[in-house]
């Protein structure tokens, strides 16, 4: 049988390049699948993706890493603009590398699949005008893409803003009530340019072929079920679902970490994990704060902080 070629193309940031090798990483294994990841390289690369990409390509050589030239960016896709929220650069960054994209995809002998970002959806219409197979990669949970593939409509119908309803409920299928100040800042002000852009990229994910989603089954069933029985997207067609998780970082490792002796000893169900990703920078008071209410609160807990966090606090 012919190996298979398979595109992963992430979002801007080491945050969405690190769970997109990981993927990559659970495709090889898996075998008989060429992986190529496209990174849309911008001219201010930071150096922690830059470190990120030299560390792949050195530890996982099996994977080929293709940098998309992002010469021609739109001015709201500048760094130094300081009237566009962070995330609606980022999607103008990636929908002017569609060109970049493009012109890779046509150079190879074959693609058997694209699989982009949850923020990728503009690659969703260069993967139909090269008839490739597109799937989109959503690294978080099935519950959170549940209220993701809702939001669209529940924003048509509710008449306020989220950020006017404050403490009152909204209601979702395949997942617990959610408060609407719990939403996510991007979605508060409904009629923001931040926002519609948010809704328009979240209403375009279920165009692609099929999701795969960073969960297992038995961990969340409620979710997965609203799903795939088209509660999430009433009126339009569900696409499929696939659990590819957990993903972890599989590397062997000589000693295993204290923590996870820890977390072994505990009663099951029974500590909260905290993780901010790699955008979560806190203030020395806010992590103290964050600090009080864990000890205060009497749960076992697991807490990932990042190093520059622990050296200013």
């Amino acid at each position: 049988m012919a190996e298979k070629t398979v595109v992963l193309y992430p979002s801007l940031g080491v945050g969405h390049l690190t769970p997109m090798a990981q993927l990559a990483k659970a495709f090889l294994h898996r075998g008989g699948v060429a992986v190529i990841i496209a990174v849309v390289d911008p001219a201010d690369k930071d150096a922690v993706l830059a470190a990120a990409l030299t560390r792949l390509t050195a530890t996982s050589p099996s994977i080929a890493v293709r940098l998309l030239p992002t010469a021609a960016l739109p001015p709201s896709a500048s760094v130094g603009n300081q009237h566009s929220h962070p995330l609606v650069s980022v999607l103008a960054a990636l929908r002017a590398a569609n060109p970049a994209l493009r012109e890779l995809l046509g150079s190879l002998p074959a693609v058997d699949a694209l699989v982009v970002d949850m923020f990728c959806t503009d690659a969703l219409d260069v993967a139909a005008e090269l008839g490739i197979p597109a799937y989109i990669f959503y690294p978080s949970a099935a519950g959170d893409l549940a209220v993701y593939f809702q939001a669209p409509d529940i924003c048509r119908v509710v008449l306020s803003s989220f950020k006017d309803i404050g403490k009152g409920t909204l209601n979702f299928a395949g997942v617990p009530p959610v408060r609407a100040m719990d939403m996510p800042d991007t979605m508060q002000d409904r009629q923001s340019d931040l926002c519609q852009a948010r809704l328009r990229q979240l209403h375009r994910m279920p165009e692609a072929r099929g999701v795969l989603v960073n969960s297992f089954e038995w961990l969340e069933a409620r979710a997965l079920h609203a799903i795939r029985e088209g509660e999430c997207l009433p009126g339009r067609s569900t696409p499929e679902i696939y659990c590819v998780g957990p993903l972890v970082d599989a590397e062997e490792r000589r000693e295993r970490h204290a923590c996870l002796e820890w977390l072994d000893a505990q009663p099951k169900r029974s500590v909260v994990f905290l993780c901010f990703g790699s955008h979560g920078a806190f203030s020395p008071a806010q992590l103290k704060e964050t600090a009080c209410g864990l000890e205060r609160s009497g749960h076992r807990f697991l807490w990932a902080v990042r190093v520059r966090n622990l050296s200013r606090a």
